[in-house]
């Protein structure tokens, strides 16, 4: 098996723990992009496995930015990707549906999102998530001398809910990444847990709290691979409800332990505290629901089936009218011989617009830049399903041996229109209505009118050095700044750590 996603070089990553120990064959190849993240390398080193192994599936978790999947289908046809979307509850429309272009058969674990994808012309797997009973299991003989505990980074909701239990009185314990920023929270942090001390840690609680919320907005919240790991492990969990538990048979007081606000969580926990016949009861129900109805293996079989029986999935085939508006002299990577792109290239000083009656999107490239017919597709194929009246695609500025991502999100553009007045023309594709109405331009008051982002980063603009800088200050994204910032002092490069550093807080100031 080949398996390719975000850090998998660590061993307690979910998607090690659970997918790679379950499905894995032991001769796999498994390519993490926070290593390996250039596409000519990751081609390389499955060519390279190829002659020693053969192998039929490519198991992809989609992760941020990488565009290895484009050509993927052309490179290796004997192998079929299946790509795994693990956040399609908030990367859906700025990410997800784009990736689900280019690969033979994707999963998602939301399954309202399963008729978005039926009206963009895909046909979504739904895939909930599962747990590995090998890597996730009970451990007999436990003191239970923790009261609570909750494994998990700090973010969001779950920061205010720990601290609300701590000022309540509750004997609470917290593990995982950040909770050492918080001086109030200090005491009571148990470190970074291995899998194995994990496990511990949950066979010792008395409560295992679950907070189900998957970024720092409480309104993005549903089931993750914890919910199931925990039942595993035949424990009892405690976790905030969400509405996606009626697709995974987990019914309140029954086979999981659920609570609607800080009130209810603390009363919850005072119960069964005082009830551990109860706990009990509820743990092993549980236990038997996920062994039942919930395993790694038996989902992915599932998909290995489909695709012996219905050979290669066939992904939705638009086709786009695109007019492109640039100078001889700009250059850009765009082909006319595109079976899915009709494109028109026309100079600025034609009147462009009575080209742009009749078209899909209209693209206007003053700068020099990378821009490929993916990036168009992709775009058209954004606003098109949107009946947007442009859209915004993330990019690049400065060279590529030293370039700075300029990822822009579409929260923060409905929070904060005027950002949009910062982005380059060049990053933006307008329908072809607006355009002849309007132009190429973003109107001040762009809540009027309907945008949407494209959160993949697909090439390069050529900008002068003041606005490249203006960019990366409101914009730039660093990947880990930390670690950055660390390699920068080590290396002497002071300039670039202190312009690091000015990002960040312009960032967070504004």
């Amino acid at each position: 098996m080949i398996f390719i996603g975000s850090e998998l070089s660590d061993p307690n990553a979910h998607f090690v723990t659970n997918i790679i120990s379950c499905i894995g064959e032991g001769n796999d190849l498994i390519i993490d992009l926070r290593v390996t993240a250039l596409k000519d390398d990751i081609y390389r080193l499955i060519s390279d496995h190829l002659t020693r192994h053969h192998e039929r599936f490519v198991i992809y978790n989609a992760y941020e930015d990488e565009d290895f999947f484009i050509n993927f289908r052309c490179d290796f046809p004997e192998l079929r990707l299946i790509t795994v979307f693990s956040d399609d509850e908030w990367r859906h429309a700025n990410y997800d549906r784009y990736l689900a272009l280019y690969t033979d058969i994707f999963t998602i674990a939301v399954k309202e999102n399963v008729n978005k994808y039926k009206q963009y012309g895909f046909e979504a797997f739904y895939m909930p998530w599962a747990c590995n009973p090998r890597m996730f299991y009970p451990l007999s003989g436990q003191c239970k001398d923790i009261d609570v505990s909750f494994i998990g980074s700090s973010y969001g909701p779950r920061i205010d809910h720990v601290r609300f239990l701590i000022a309540s009185g509750v004997n609470l314990r917290v593990y995982g990444r950040g909770w050492d920023r918080f001086k109030d929270i200090i005491p009571y942090w148990g470190g970074y847990l291995s899998h194995e001390k994990m496990l511990e840690v949950v066979a010792r609680s008395k409560i295992n709290l679950n907070f189900l919320w998957t970024s720092a907005e409480k309104e993005r919240c549903t089931i993750k691979g914890r919910t199931l790991e925990l039942s595993a492990c035949n424990v009892l969990q405690l976790s905030n409800y969400t509405k996606e538990f009626d697709n995974y048979g987990y019914i309140d007081g029954e086979n999981i332990a659920t609570f609607r606000d800080k009130n209810e969580l603390l009363v919850k926990i005072n119960y069964y505290l005082a009830h551990d016949d109860e706990c009990k009861k509820i743990s092993n129900k549980a236990y038997e629901h996920v062994l039942r109805n919930h395993i790694w293996e038996n989902r992915f079989q599932s998909i290995f089936e489909y695709l012996e029986k219905n050979g290669m999935a066939e992904s939705a085939h638009h086709k786009y009218r695109i007019l492109v508006i640039a100078d001889k002299g700009v250059q850009h990577h765009l082909r006319l011989d595109d079976d899915r792109l009709d494109i028109i290239i026309v100079a600025p000083e034609l009147d462009w617009r009575d080209f742009a009656v009749n078209v899909d999107g209209v693209v206007n490239l003053q700068h020099n830049s990378s821009i490929t017919n993916e990036s168009l597709y992709m775009m058209a194929f954004g606003l098109s399903m949107d009946k947007a009246d442009f859209i915004a695609v993330n990019f690049y500025v400065g060279p590529e041996n030293n370039y700075y991502w300029i990822r822009f999100k579409d929260k923060i553009m409905e929070r904060k229109h005027k950002y949009l007045k910062k982005l380059p023309i060049e990053c933006m594709m307008f329908a072809g209505s607006y355009a002849v109405e309007l132009g190429c331009i973003v109107p001040v008051k762009t809540y009027e009118h309907k945008f949407s982002c494209i959160e993949y980063p697909s090439f390069f603009i050529d900008l002068p050095y003041s606005q490249s800088r203006l960019l990366r200050m409101y914009f730039g994204h660093h990947r880990d700044p930390k670690k950055r910032l660390k390699e920068y002092i080590s290396c002497g490069s002071m300039g670039k750590a202190l312009s690091l550093v000015a990002d960040k807080l312009w960032q967070k100031i504004t």
